[in-house]
């Protein structure tokens, strides 16, 4: 009798044929990973420090969130959209958090989150996409497309390349994050944890695990060409992945409640993987709205909750399992806003902004000078002051341990927010 897993039935059920004679089974589809990483069956990443990245996307206009509250110059550049310093949550004699960022503030008071002031680069570009680019791939050209690999590509790449395990690199959402691309690096990007699995069928559920065994056999001998042992090693790599990860988010139970967000739910999946095992260096998740042109405050008033609310949520989870100590968290935005309001109860594109560091490792504080209200460029932006390649540079030399010069593609002088 011929078996039920023909290959005629086979491609019936769901391949995608890319080629000739090249063929990737659709059920298989949920899993995302950079081209290179369907390479041979994975192995362990070495063990070492996590770093998580929450992108702010939109702009992050940094004298909404952290606020000169003292400086008498504030109010009168920002008439309507100035915070009262009755409103701010003091963590310097000058600087303050907006009460929308509060959760946050035990963080600070633990000493383990610092704010880098007056981030950004030379000659700002102040465009969404092209600054985005800049920021993910170092090509301060922000011509898009002209660079192959992102940053912490180029990272993941260095420390184990194609033979690390997917989820060497672990983005939450649909999309590999740019900054995590590079022709040998091994990638997952999940959206939902309860689809990244090898789907069923569901009219004979009883034989999955048959029907999945004859998979692998038949993308294993799928003809005696070049791509066959390729084929083969990516349906079981996937498999294998797939299965690890369903059964690290099955052993998981979150030890704080998180925001019921694109965001917390980003977070809480980061998460999983960290207090589960699953060896991952470099976690990504994301939180738009931040480009603020109209009705600012009341747009930030709905973000900021979200933002710090997720965000304690995540360090509170990591503490209670016990593995905080080897997690490091950073955000970026691609751009800040510009010092002065617009018609519309907003703010405009604008060069420097803030930059969040939070866990043990981190020696919390400001650093940097406060923002300088008194010399604008002349686009009544902040004058930026610290480039964000110092901010890398300081992750990847003092947390990750690797070289940053070869990451970055030349030297930056690392900064003294981190321990040690």
């Amino acid at each position: 009798m011929q078996s039920r897993f023909s290959r005629r039935v086979m491609l019936q059920d769901g391949l995608l044929t890319v080629g000739a004679q090249l063929a990737v089974p659709g059920i298989f589809s949920a899993m995302a990973t950079a081209p290179s990483a369907m390479g041979a069956a994975v192995q362990a990443v070495t063990a070492g420090k996590i770093l998580v990245v929450v992108q702010i996307a939109g702009g992050l206009d940094g004298l909404h969130a952290v606020i000169p509250y003292r400086d008498p110059l504030y109010p009168k550049l920002r008439p309507n959209l100035a915070v009262d310093s009755k409103q701010v949550v003091p963590l310097t004699n000058d600087l303050g958090l907006h009460t929308g960022l509060n959760p946050l503030k035990p963080l600070w008071d633990a000493k383990q989150m610092a704010i880098i002031e007056n981030v950004g680069y030379p000659q700002a570009n102040l465009s969404h996409f092209q600054s985005m680019y800049i920021w993910q791939t170092l090509d301060m050209s922000g011509e898009q497309g002209s660079s192959q690999s992102g940053w912490l590509g180029r990272y993941l790449a260095s420390v184990g390349g194609n033979t690390a395990s997917p989820f060497a690199g672990l983005c939450e959402g649909v999309e590999i994050a740019p900054e995590m691309m590079a022709a040998n690096a091994a990638i997952a990007a999940i959206g939902d944890p309860a689809a990244f699995t090898v789907q069923g069928d569901r009219s004979a559920p009883e034989r999955d695990d048959e029907r999945t065994q004859r998979l692998l056999q038949f993308y294993q001998e799928s003809g005696n060409t070049r791509f066959a042992p390729y084929l083969g090693n990516l349906a079981k790599a996937t498999v294998n992945a797939a299965q690890q990860f369903q059964s690290a988010v099955t052993a998981y139970q979150p030890a704080a409640t998180y925001p019921q967000t694109a965001l917390g739910e980003g977070l809480q999946l980061i998460a999983t993987a960290i207090t589960q095992g699953l060896p991952m260096r470099v976690g990504h998740v994301i939180i738009g709205g931040f480009d603020t042109h109209v009705e600012q405050k009341t747009v930030l008033a709905g973000l900021y909750p979200d933002l710090a609310g997720s965000i304690a949520a995540f360090w509170q989870d990591l503490t209670a399992h016990g593995v905080a100590d080897n997690v490091l968290m950073m955000t970026w935005s691609e751009f800040g806003r510009r010092v002065t309001e617009n018609g519309s109860a907003g703010t405009d594109h604008g060069a420097a902004a803030p930059l969040f560091v939070f866990g043990p490792g981190v020696n919390g504080g400001i650093y940097g000078d406060a923002p300088d209200l008194k010399n604008l460029d002349v686009d009544h932006s902040l004058v930026f002051k610290t480039d964000f390649r110092s901010v890398y540079a300081t992750v990847l030399d003092k947390w990750m341990g690797t070289d940053a010069n070869s990451i970055l593609g030349q030297k930056f002088t690392p900064l003294a927010f981190l321990r040690g």
